[in-house]
């Protein structure tokens, strides 16, 4: 079960490291680009490309590969099995849209950039 895990984990960082790879592609390195945005829409504090698009998948492995070990902990009975994948699931798809949603705002800014 927690080589399972481990692999659920992973594959939820390969997906966001993918969509900062895309994210990236034809940027040049120095461009700064906005990690927060304020009430009146426009960037508060910005950051260096690579910075920016790591930034969520780093974030993310921080927590998904802690949550996907807490199975070497013991065995899980089958209802808490799924309750412990179900969260697992459900956080790699809260990464995976909050870094689109971050993705989608950071690609609007840079076309209005000009």
């Amino acid at each position: 079960m927690t080589v399972f895990a481990l692999f659920l984990a992973l594959a939820f960082v390969a997906v966001l490291a993918a969509m900062s790879w895309r994210a990236a592609r034809g940027l040049p390195r120095e461009t700064r680009l906005p990690m927060q945005w304020g009430f009146d829409g426009r960037p508060i504090w910005r950051a260096p490309r690579d910075v920016a698009f790591s930034f969520t998948p780093v974030l993310a492995t921080l927590t998904l590969l802690p949550t996907a070990m807490v199975s070497l902990l013991g065995p899980l009975e089958s209802a808490d099995a799924r309750r412990y994948f179900g969260v697992l699931i459900v956080m790699g798809l809260a990464w995976i849209g909050a870094h689109a949603l971050h993705l989608r705002l950071v690609r609007g800014w840079l076309s209005r950039q000009g």
